[in-house]
């Protein structure tokens, strides 16, 4: 049977972002009398076969429809004085006339499968010149195949889940689209990703890097360095994001952030684990104010009294941990000046006798450790701010691990799957 709809639409303004060629008008519609009918042939009446057959149904539908509102929405054209559109030839935006409406055939990729259309031709009357323009009603550029709502959409399906899985998923839902088509994507929406402070959100972040399985590289590969920014709100926001040897690359991810440092009415806290590298990106350029992750310093202490022989859960061993936890414990809600500074001669006096026992025993590892750490143990709390330990940004790394830790990459290939997520997940991104 023969159905019937009456279709009023819309055209919304969309961003530059979004691949708009030229401005169109901000407010117009069209009514469509839309009549369609399909011959369907079923041998059973069960839920899989009636899907089943509506998924090989939908793509000739899809095309009708599409068809008819480009059609209609260039009649809409040709009828006002000033077209949306101009002539790339003369410049001419006013005197066009039909050339066909049903030109060369051309694929485009929807948010179910590739369609094939028939483009729409006009003729500039003043040159003669004709030219397509079923892509600028589109808002996409000239012979692209894939919008950018759709490129949008699986580039973030690709960074959520691994590759394969995700052709999968579309496959399973009717969504006919290849494993190259979604790492393509990936790439080009990561490409465009760009992270950067922002001087309305709290003068306060957190740093620190995680290692990524790199093609070619052996154990190790290249480091995922990553910069957090504290939200007024709540929460945070990627800030920062690069890729590159262990011992460098902190310059090219502060870089771009050095001019936003310098408008913050207050300086800015960062907050490390400790990695010197961090710091000689800034050096020199900005000021701000470190502190030590607090969390990594008994942790790390396990590990230089490892280096300087002491026996695990041996009484040195107790009496150095048991000490370096309760100097590193510091109770949230303080803010008188008077206690935060008594808390900090304690604290610092008890560090010096912890570090003066180690130097009696012999522990050079553990003694040059907290000696180097000893200058930014307390800088948040001396300051009356919040901020010590890197808790967010490992949860960020975490993040990370859960989608790059199932293979190895190129670095290109693991910035950008990584760009995607954590736009995602912490900036606002989605498609």
């Amino acid at each position: 049977m023969p159905s019937t709809m009456v279709i009023v639409l819309l055209r919304t303004t969309k961003t530059k972002e979004e691949g708009i060629m030229g401005e169109l008008p901000r407010e117009r519609s069209i009514t469509l009398d839309f009549e369609s009918q399909f011959r369907v042939t079923l041998t059973s009446s069960d839920f899989a076969a009636i899907m089943k057959a509506f998924l090989l149904l939908l793509p000739q539908f899809l095309e009708d429809f599409f068809q008819k509102v480009l059609v209609g929405f260039a009649e809409y054209e040709l009828s006002l004085p000033q077209k949306s559109f101009s002539c790339t030839c003369c410049g001419n935006d006013r005197d066009f006339v039909w050339k066909t409406r049903h030109g060369k055939a051309t694929v485009i990729l929807t948010w179910f499968r590739w369609l094939t259309l028939q483009q729409l031709q006009v003729l500039c009357k003043r040159c003669g010149h004709k030219q397509y323009i079923t892509r600028t009603l589109l808002g996409m550029e000239p012979r692209q195949r894939v919008p950018e709502a759709t490129r949008r959409k699986l580039a973030l399906m690709g960074a959520l889940t691994s590759y394969r899985v995700s052709a999968k998923i579309g496959q399973m839902f009717g969504w006919a689209v290849d494993k190259m088509t979604i790492w393509q994507s990936v790439q080009r929406v990561g490409r465009q990703l760009e992270f950067l402070l922002d001087e309305k959100e709290e003068p306060r972040g957190e740093a620190d890097g995680t290692g990524i399985g790199i093609t070619g590289i052996a154990k190790r590969g290249k480091e995922l360095k990553v910069l957090v920014q504290y939200k007024k709100g709540g929460g945070i926001r990627v800030a920062g994001l690069d890729i590159g040897p262990y011992n460098g690359s902190w310059q090219k991810l502060f870089r771009k952030n050095l001019a936003i440092f310098k408008k913050f009415t207050r300086p800015f806290l960062l907050v490390t684990d400790g990695d010197t590298a961090i710091f000689d990106g800034l050096k020199g350029k900005v000021k701000i104010l470190t502190q030590r992750c607090l969390w990594h310093i008994p942790y790390q202490g396990k590990y230089v009294l490892w280096q300087d022989k002491v026996a695990r859960k041996s009484a040195d061993w107790l009496h150095v941990l048991a000490e370096l936890m309760e100097i590193c414990a510091i109770r949230s809600l303080v803010d008188c000046p008077e206690t935060i500074r008594a808390m900090l001669e304690s604290k610092r006096r008890r560090l010096d006798q912890v570090i003066e026992f180690c130097r009696q025993k012999s522990y050079s590892h553990t003694v040059s450790y907290l000696e180097n750490a000893r200058a930014d143990m307390f800088t948040a709390l001396e300051n009356r701010l919040a901020g010590k330990t890197t808790s967010r940004v490992e949860r960020v790394m975490r993040t990370v691990n859960m989608r790059v830790n199932v293979s190895k990459w190129s670095m290109e290939g693991a910035l950008n799957v990584t760009k995607v997520r954590l736009a995602y997940y912490y900036n606002g991104f989605d498609a």
